[in-house]
């Protein structure tokens, strides 16, 4: 990602852009779910109570919509058209109809499209369904086409020439595919996507050669447990004390500006910059520590599959019976939990984890979490009763632990476990034995900086 330095007329174009295209963004939204009401749900009827038939003038239905013509003219094997298709066509009708439309390039307006086909596509692979957008989550646009680099400059169509910190220059042979603009607190930035075919894509091992697997424990109070015994601490950017207070003072200087004046904007710019220098804390620490766990002597690395999202879910509210007055529900302690699992950012780190295994050709295996806090490694007992805070005693054969770690060498079994299912003639190394067999603790290997110097260099 490179910072932008545009101009005052380039910076005001690219804003009014953002806002043009949320807009945009957000009638297609809204033309697709009054298409599939009025498909599935209301049928041949404006108005499902009094029975009225829809047309143009007692309904939303637009020709140049999703509810649009939704053939093709030309003889393809599938000549129905999808609602993207429909809306990327009606594009020179919503330049007509809306000209200051037509001063966005043509390429940006298509890529609005594909992006909320993309949110349905996320939603139809069972993530969460397409949101109407505001100032605050939609603020970047595309280019795919007529991006140029020349130095410390960079040419954006139908915005000119631009400078920008040229931080880490483009190698030789690779070509600009697309570029991404995005509207941060401090400025904007560009991100690009280059390719060069003459570089062999990477080839991950297969399961049979996969003779080594480290399992990775999430957690807060270490941001991962390894199986061999190693860790790596968790600076809670976003949870720290003098995070805390610095946050408290710039947020309390917000308020005490009268609303809508000029002072009041700078003060909230300020907390939206210490927001951004802590995001940029965290994503740099991420990387470190997923290159230090990707780089390992291991063929695979096993990571819990967590539903992070129904961890940080609410308390169901308790009510008293007989008042009907909600009672405490233990909310209020999960508040401080909730906002540590945001601080420590586990989906974000695993996404570089894989980033980084596919560029070093190894395998990221993902198994279940269940019971793997409470599963005794040594004779497989599996009791609530097991762990007590860090410590990990079995109640059934006294083994004792680190509570993370024996969760990480479960990890790792499962793991080894999948491989042997997909693979049956691959039987188990002997290293695993030897893995479990390692002391407990932090460990520092030759060459690899401990967990004191993994904060001096986060500093």
């Amino acid at each position: 990602m490179y910072k932008l330095r545009p101009n005052i007329t380039q910076s005001s174009t690219m804003s009014n852009w953002v806002d043009m295209l949320r807009s945009h963004y957000n009638w297609c939204l809204n033309d697709r779910l009054t298409q599939y009401a009025q498909q599935f749900i209301q049928g041949d009827y404006c108005n499902i109570r009094t029975k009225a038939l829809a047309c143009p003038i007692t309904c939303f239905v637009s020709k140049n919509g999703a509810t649009g013509e939704p053939w093709k003219n030309s003889g393809d094997k599938n000549p129905r058209r999808s609602a993207g298709m429909i809306q990327d066509a009606a594009l020179p009708t919503l330049k007509k109809a809306r000209p200051w439309y037509a001063d966005i390039d043509s390429t940006v307006l298509q890529q609005n499209v594909k992006r909320l086909d993309v949110a349905y596509k996320n939603f139809f692979d069972g993530r969460g369904f397409p949101k109407f957008k505001n100032r605050s989550n939609f603020t970047s646009f595309t280019y795919v086409i007529g991006v140029k680099v020349q130095g410390n400059k960079i040419y954006l169509p139908k915005l000119g020439w631009m400078r920008f910190f040229n931080s880490r220059p483009i190698p030789d042979g690779f070509k600009i595919k697309a570029a991404t603009i995005r509207k941060r607190q401090d400025g904007w930035y560009v991100s690009l996507r280059i390719e060069d075919r003459a570089v062999p894509d990477y080839i991950v091992k297969p399961f049979t050669e996969v003779n080594n697997i480290i399992g990775c424990d999430l957690g807060i109070t270490k941001l991962v447990h390894l199986s061999d015994g190693y860790q790596i601490e968790n600076p809670k950017f976003a949870t720290n004390k003098k995070t805390k207070v610095t946050l408290k003072i710039r947020q309390r200087r917000v308020n005490r500006k009268a609303k809508g004046s000029k002072n009041r904007k700078k003060a909230a710019t300020n907390v939206g910059k210490f927001h951004k220098k802590i995001a940029d804390k965290r994503d740099c620490y991420q990387w470190y520590v997923a290159n230090k766990i990707v780089s390992r002597n291991v063929d695979a690395i096993a990571i819990e599959d967590l539903n992070v999202s129904a961890m940080k879910r609410r308390c169901k509210p308790k009510v008293d019976e007989e008042s009907g007055r909600f009672l405490k529900n233990g909310q209020s302690r999960k508040k401080g939990l909730n906002r540590s699992i945001f601080d420590a950012s586990w989906g974000e780190l695993v996404l570089k984890i894989d980033y980084l295994a596919a560029k070093h050709g190894k395998v990221v295996l993902k198994v279940s979490p269940k019971y793997t806090s409470q599963k005794c490694q040594n004779c497989g007992h599996v009791d609530a009763s097991n762990r007590d805070g860090e410590k990990f005693i079995c109640t059934q054969c006294g083994h004792f632990d680190h509570a993370d770690i024996n969760a990480a060498k479960n990890i790792r079994d499962r793991a080894y476990s999948i491989v042997r299912v997909d693979c049956p003639e691959l039987k188990r190394p002997k290293q695993c034995k030897e893995l479990s067999a390692r002391p407990r603790g932090n460990r520092v290997e030759p060459g690899n900086p401990s967990n004191r110097d993994i904060k001096s260099v986060m500093s």
